[in-house]
């Protein structure tokens, strides 16, 4: 639980580039919400606990409170948005990711039906090839597993979040490919309790002084490049 003074925060470590285990050392996490979590901790005067836990009840902790919010690439949805609170700090779409020269026809999500793709339990992706329909959804706990996968040519493609999917077609080339365009693009957001109402105002008010500074815009770009 909680502790005055300190921050806990929620996160899935699979989740390359958003947030994972360093490969050089297992006790370290790093990624863009690591780093955003870290300096925004530092606004809020507090210190930061990061807790790794499974995507599939992260929400479900949050509401229990059993830590404070959730920095962990979570998709503000309605749905969501009924749950808990959010604050929004970037947004970005779906992609389709294939085995290198494997995109046959496959341009959007509708070209899915009737082929087996793979997505992390309890994500908008999985939210997403649902809502479609006649896709063979198969279900990962964790999107490395899926990835791989795709590589050993057990899946036809894996949806994902735009910037996990643009992470391992760089990482990998020649293992792995994007198929058509962004789609669904939806704002990514800080999951906060709904009874905590003053620690959701100095959020809001923090992230606003990161962006306004420049801090934010030095994670992003140490990430991502230049926007």
């Amino acid at each position: 639980m909680p502790k005055p003074g300190q921050v806990v925060i929620a996160v899935d470590d699979t989740y390359p580039p958003m947030e994972y285990t360093d490969p050089s050392n297992p006790n370290k996490l790093i990624g863009f919400d690591i780093d955003l979590g870290d300096a925004l901790a530092k606004y809020l005067h507090e210190k930061v606990v990061w807790k790794p836990t499974s995507f599939d009840g992260i929400v479900e902790g949050l509401k229990a409170g059993k830590y404070d919010m959730v920095i962990s690439t979570l998709n503000d949805t309605p749905q969501r948005e009924k749950q808990i609170d959010f604050v929004d700090y970037m947004s970005f779409g779906q992609v389709i990711v294939v085995k290198k020269g494997h995109a046959g026809n496959i341009k959007t999500i509708a070209d899915l039906k009737g082929k087996q793709v793979g997505v992390e339990i309890g994500t908008t992706s999985q939210d997403a090839l649902q809502k479609e329909g006649g896709i063979d959804v198969k279900e990962y706990n964790t999107f490395p597993d899926a990835f791989q996968d795709l590589a050993d040519g057990r899946l036809a493609a894996c949806v994902v979040d735009e910037v996990v999917g643009r992470y391992y077609v760089n990482l990998q080339p020649n293992n792995y490919q994007i198929a058509g365009k962004p789609f669904l693009s939806e704002p990514v957001g800080i999951g906060i309790n709904k009874k905590n109402v003053s620690l959701d105002a100095k959020v809001k008010k923090a992230i606003a002084q990161m962006k306004k500074d420049g801090t934010y815009q030095k994670i992003y770009t140490y990430w991502f490049g230049a926007q």
